[in-house]
């Protein structure tokens, strides 16, 4: 009879016991360093596939979705993974370099951002799992009013294939993700090529035949973008020193990002435009996915998606029109 279920043993061990305990193991989150692993996969892997020619490209924003629960639990470690994460790539980088002549990052900075959630895409989103989801640059999460439509294409791990590869996701995909300013970090970088690093004018300026030099100091830039705002009569003035920048409203979810220039006025698209320096032909494209009119020195700019940008020449000097309202002039520095 002792030895029956709910005997006098039973009762006796669930009072030293308690059953929850011996019922339900907690569980387990995740580590530190298996977030880092992720970050470093996916960065590697960004490498062997952006990379052109004799340039080296790789994605530089980064976006890390966890499970609420591990991000509360990790949360404290994200300045020390962030700091670990920009230490591997540079490690990498410089491993590779003997492999390309150049280092053409399309962006001037590190940017990541986590954030939590139960869901990602009609899949399920679990205490053990590490989504990092990687672009070149310009990530733009969690953004209310985007349009359905608008897409990106990023690069993350499959689950089908336990592989990291390229897929356009809807902005909307992003929307009940929370993202938190404590978990977005911003780290300026600078890659100068094996032939720039030892190759140095007496006035300690990097000499590159053929090929400007990438500014990376706040005095120095590719472009100069003068613009105005005719709603509210200001004017400002932007400094492009990324090979491609973003021309977006200004909102809270854009104000991470160090490539974005931001406009304050409700007629400029979020995003409205890219303006890209390109290597190959040197010189300065633009492509709109705005729905409202975007013109080149009175010419309209055909819309495109922003996962399949389509590019048009910009020409130095250029006046650029936003829907009418706001007005940005062109000039090249290089």
């Amino acid at each position: 009879m002792e030895n029956q279920p709910g005997g006098w043993l039973t009762r006796l061990s669930k009072l030293i016991v308690p059953s929850s305990q011996t019922e339900h193991a907690p569980i387990a989150t995740i580590t530190n360093n298996r977030i880092l692993d992720e970050l470093v996969a996916s960065f590697t892997d960004s490498i062997h596939r952006e990379s052109v020619g004799t340039s080296m490209l790789f994605n530089a924003h980064f976006l890390i979705i966890l499970h609420p629960d591990s991000y509360e639990d990790r949360l404290n470690a994200f300045p020390v993974i962030v700091h670990e994460a920009v230490n591997a790539f540079t490690l990498t980088v410089n491993s590779k370099r003997g492999q390309y002549e150049r280092v053409s990052p399309v962006a001037s900075s590190w940017f990541f951002k986590f954030g939590a959630g139960r869901e990602l895409g009609g899949e399920s989103v679990n205490p053990s799992d590490v989504i990092v989801i990687g672009t070149l640059t310009g990530i733009l999460p969690g953004n209310g009013q985007g349009q359905s439509s608008e897409k990106m294409n990023v690069t993350r791990r499959v689950k089908q294939t336990n592989r990291y590869e390229k897929v356009d996701v809807d902005l909307n995909t992003f929307h009940h993700i929370d993202f938190r300013e404590p978990g977005a970090f911003v780290v300026k970088f600078t890659f100068d090529s094996p032939s720039t690093a030892t190759r140095r004018s007496p006035m300690g300026n990097a000499i590159t035949p053929g090929t400007p030099e990438l500014p990376r100091s706040l005095s120095a830039g590719l472009a100069t973008i003068d613009y105005y705002i005719a709603e509210l009569n200001r004017e400002a003035s932007y400094l492009m020193r990324d090979r491609e920048i973003v021309v977006a409203r200004k909102e809270p979810d854009n104000l991470h990002f160090p490539n974005y220039l931001l406009v304050e006025s409700a007629y400029v698209s979020n995003p409205h435009a890219r303006i890209r320096f390109n290597e190959a032909t040197q010189s300065f494209q633009i492509a709109s996915f705005s729905r409202n009119e975007t013109r080149v020195n009175e010419q309209v700019v055909a819309r495109s998606e922003p996962a399949n940008p389509q590019w048009h020449e910009l020409p130095d000097k250029a006046q650029i029109l936003l829907n009418s309202m706001v007005t940005l002039s062109f000039q090249r520095n290089t």
